[in-house]
């Protein structure tokens, strides 16, 4: 019995150690509640920097960051995929989708660093119709490629590529709903 017990312990312990188990704070359980992505969205904002320690507005804009830093490399395979497919309009059409999700991420992260007791609803609510909007642009993306007619390994690699950008964004949308919820900051 004190064996299994010793090994038991020691397994706790590695897992413990090597990240079997990542930390959760409550702030962030509770900001992922209602999350599509439950489970990622804790997943991802409990590896975020600094987001243990949060309260739910650092976490709204912790959220949007990680959205902003996954959307600057599918951005870049876009545009790789676009040179090496140049008669491909629709990869132009993704390109442009993604440019824009990179501009409203970018615009949300401010608008959120920059919430005040005055301006709060205003603030939250523009950030939440940002990304409210940026979440259809993956999809838009797919839409246009699947009309395209391209190959279908090409609609399949994009999709992969964009399938963790649009989870991130639906998570950050989530927390930043939940931040609207409790009213504030």
């Amino acid at each position: 019995m004190a064996s299994y017990r010793s090994g038991l312990l020691c397994a706790i312990m590695f897992l413990a150690i090597h990240g079997g188990w990542a930390q959760t704070s409550d702030t962030i359980s509770n900001a992922c509640s209602n999350a599509l992505y439950t489970h990622f969205c804790v997943s991802s904002l409990s590896k975020a920097s600094g987001a243990l320690e949060a309260d739910l507005t650092q976490l709204s804009v912790i959220a949007v960051r990680l959205s902003s830093e996954v959307a600057k490399p599918v951005s870049r395979f876009i545009e790789k995929l676009k040179k090496r497919n140049p008669n491909v309009s629709a990869l132009e059409d993704c390109s442009d989708l993604l440019k824009d999700t990179r501009e409203q991420l970018h615009d949300s992260q401010s608008e959120l660093k920059q919430l005040s007791n005055v301006n709060f609803m205003e603030y939250v609510e523009d950030v939440l119709t940002r990304l409210s909007g940026v979440e259809t642009n993956q999809d838009t993306c797919l839409s246009g490629l699947k009309e395209s007619n391209i190959p279908a390994t090409l609609v399949s690699s994009v999709k992969d590529n964009t399938d963790n950008l649009t989870m991130l964004i639906s998570d950050a949308l989530a927390v930043v709903s939940t931040l609207r919820q409790q009213g504030h900051i």
